[in-house]
């Protein structure tokens, strides 16, 4: 769907009257807590509200064709409900508009074992689906709406916060006024808005049609999402790690991107052509060169660590039971108190950054690297390969586990399962030998047939994959050691373009794909980054991009003793490649 004429760009801000003439602008200013006029050819709209009545989300209801049709499908999934009793249908059909559309199904089958569970059969069922429906009344209404539903919706939000902007620019409100009202509406949406470091680019977001649908299909996605966690979807022994649905939402994704990447090609000053989807193969975002690159990393940590005399341990951080959402046997936990996935993971940095800034204080020499990986129900734990010098291990271990058992720490089972240690024995097998499994498993399943679960490795590598990009957790983090961006830098960069000791010793050692000869050419596995002697150099960029804010900083080079080394000599720019494919040929659009 086309977006509306006027906010088919972002909003350009600015507090000068003269400069909002070209936009249509309503005098008397809507209030930020009120709806703007309905406009013609949108799906949904608000009922008015006052000052003591505020817009719900799931209050909106579909005004025209599609959603009527959508409504038509809902009544028909209510005729697969056994009751037959007339309040129960009224009563179901009222609770079924709180539940995702992909998800009734399996309330259906739920509903209908229970009603068969004797006498109390239809009070078991009446009470599940009404107290599902209560877990899903605070997601946002996005939760049950068709791609084209969100689109019209998102253009009616941005719609909103256009007119909503206008009017106050023009009466001269300050922008940070401005910035506050549509920071509420985000609110509203179950958008969290961001904290840029321009004002005006934010407000740019905030009134792009863009901006509202890719944030409003992240919201439907996530709250999907918990809510199969809560009905026990995601499991073993059904779904595991992610459910279908989004699985294949994310694969459409990434195949629409490619054929967009292949569409789209990179032209320098000097006339050189690349395409698109061969630059994105050829770095990181590659599965393979993610698995060598990080190989690569902790072969080399594990040669500093001989040489220098530290030992290697593998620990495991579990988070509470009370987050986890299906045991074991698949059963639900009766203890789940609804913490997301990404919610979990922040419970676990945030011990793991007390435990870290108590390890500081008392000085404990180590480094190494952190594995994310969920739980069959999607709940987050880590893996932690640490290298640490042998008379420090025990004050290192202890002061981990008090933090990781700080929360929750003495019920059942926590001791035994919630931090595990495992010392690395040289005779038995190398560290990275050990934890070679956990990366492949987390990227591609390279070289491993089975994850825990028995599942194929290769299939259980997409679920995480998508698992870990759905909710925003990072699978791979190195604490202490140099940062890989310098080493990635310069890899770009000609050994000959440097005469200096220092640059040269960090160059061949990028070069040579040596990350032991790296770490001791940067200053070791502790030292300070503002101490280290070769450091990332970036220039400011003034041109504005898409929403009305200078690009910013940008990595161009190295930099040593005030010397820079140019690793992208070259300004790209994109254009379509003449002959491409499209999404039309020989693919469908949806």
């Amino acid at each position: 769907m086309a977006p509306h004429p006027i906010n088919e760009k972002p909003l350009n801000v600015t507090t000068e009257k003269n400069s909002l003439e070209a936009f249509p602008v309503q005098h008397e200013p809507q209030s930020p807590l009120t709806t703007i006029e309905p406009l013609t050819g949108l799906s949904y709209q608000l009922e008015p509200v006052n000052d003591n009545d505020k817009q719900k989300p799931n209050d909106i209801q579909p005004i025209n064709e599609k959603g009527a049709v959508f409504a038509q499908t809902g009544s028909l999934m209510l005729d697969s409900f056994n009751t037959e009793h007339r309040d129960d249908k009224t009563f179901v059909k009222e609770c079924l508009k709180l539940i995702p559309y992909i998800l009734r199904h399996r309330v259906k089958a739920q509903y209908n074992r229970l009603l068969k569970t004797g006498v109390k059969g239809r009070f078991n069922a009446n009470s599940y689906i009404r107290e599902l429906a209560e877990f899903c009344r605070p997601f946002h209404a996005v939760k049950s709406m068709t791609d084209d539903q969100i689109e019209e919706y998102a253009d009616n939000r941005s719609m909103e916060c256009y007119s909503v902007a206008s009017n106050m620019l023009h009466d001269d409100e300050p922008i940070e006024e401005v910035l506050k009202v549509l920071e509420s509406i985000q609110r509203q949406n179950s958008i969290t808005p961001r904290k840029g470091k321009f004002i005006q680019g934010d407000i740019a977001r905030y009134t792009c049609f863009k901006y509202w649908n890719k944030k409003l299909h992240k919201v439907k996605a996530r709250a999907i999402e918990q809510i199969a966690r809560h009905m026990g979807v995601i499991n073993a022994h059904s779904q595991i790690y992610i459910t279908d649905y989004n699985l294949r939402t994310r694969r459409e994704i990434k195949r629409r991107t490619k054929v967009f990447l292949e569409s789209m090609e990179m032209v320098n000053e000097c006339g050189d052509t690349l395409n698109l989807k061969e630059a994105s193969d050829s770095n990181v975002s590659n599965p393979v060169n993610k698995r060598n690159e990080l190989m690569c990393r902790l072969s080399g940590m594990e040669a500093y660590g001989n040489q220098f005399g530290y030992q290697a341990t593998f620990i495991t951080i579990t988070a509470p039971s009370r987050m986890h959402a299906v045991l074991r046997s698949g059963k639900s936990n009766p203890k789940f108190d609804g913490t997301s996935p990404s919610e979990a993971h922040k419970f676990l940095s945030r011990q793991w950054a007390k435990g870290r800034a108590a390890l500081a204080r008392e000085k404990i020499d180590y480094f190494g690297m952190r594995v994310v990986e969920p739980h069959h129900d999607g709940t987050p734990h880590w893996h932690l390969l640490v290298f640490v010098k042998p008379e420090q291990r025990v004050i290192l271990e202890s002061t981990l586990r008090d933090y990781a058992l700080e929360v929750d720490g003495e019920e059942a089972g926590a001791k035994k399962h919630r931090f595990t240690v495992e010392l690395i024995d040289k005779r038995k097998g190398s560290a990275v030998g050990y934890i070679a499994k956990y990366i492949a498993k987390n990227i591609d399943g390279h070289g491993v047939d089975e994850d825990h679960y028995g599942k194929p490795a290769s299939d259980s590598a997409e679920r995480i994959c998508e698992w870990s990009g759905l909710h925003g957790i990072r699978q791979f983090q190195q604490f202490g050691g140099p940062s890989v961006t310098v080493w990635r830098e310069a890899r770009r960069i000609a050994v000959s373009q440097s005469d200096d000791d220092t640059v040269l010793s960090v160059l061949c050692a990028a070069d040579s794909g040596d990350w032991c000869a790296f770490m001791q050419a940067m200053g070791g596995a502790n030292i300070k980054r503002a101490d280290c002697p070769v450091s990332i150099h970036r220039e400011f960029i003034e041109k504005e991009g898409l929403y009305i804010e200078p690009i910013g900083y940008v990595v161009k080079g190295l930099c040593c003793g005030g010397e820079i080394y140019i690793s992208r000599e070259h300004e790209w720019t994109v254009r379509k490649n003449r002959g491409a494919q499209t999404l039309a040929l020989g693919e469908t659009e949806g």
